[in-house]
């Protein structure tokens, strides 16, 4: 079952999370209170959204993002912030894919950009989403300037 993820339902999402940073060398650090404030205020803002797939009551999986006015056109964007799914859940993520999207078209957005790291699957969601009708329109570069 997919549905909207509640304030409550957050810390719920810890242990997704954890599996999520640990399976890139690109994320450093996930702080659940962090996680948990910055999401809080932005759907209690009607903004941002994050659904969940449950199977018996347990998250198996989670997509995040937000809705925003483009700085420049002033088009509604829907950005994807995190989309991930427990190993044992694969294959079910696409219908957590899908919800976002139909969110995005009901907030009135003109375009859905959604990410992916590069050391996560990066042809298998490469190859997803131009399926779907996805153009790569930037690669993103990272420097770290301090080490903790």
């Amino acid at each position: 079952m997919i549905r909207t993820a509640a304030a409550e339902d957050l810390a719920r999402l810890a242990p997704l999370a954890q599996q999520f940073y640990a399976s890139s060398r690109f994320l450093r650090e996930f702080d659940i209170q962090k996680f948990e404030a910055f999401w809080t205020g932005l759907i209690a803002s009607g903004m941002g959204v994050i659904f969940v797939l449950e199977d018996g009551g347990a998250i198996a999986g989670t997509i995040g993002g937000l809705a925003y006015a483009e700085p420049y056109s002033g088009e509604l964007l829907a950005q994807e912030f995190f989309w991930f799914v427990d190993e044992a859940q694969r294959g079910q993520g696409i219908r957590l894919y899908r919800r976002f999207e139909q969110w995005a078209r009901e907030k009135g957005c003109a375009e859905v950009r959604m990410g992916h790291l590069a050391d996560s699957m990066p042809a298998k969601v490469a190859a997803f989403y131009e399926r779907v009708g996805y153009t790569k329109v930037e690669t993103l570069y990272a420097k770290r300037l301090r080490e903790e």
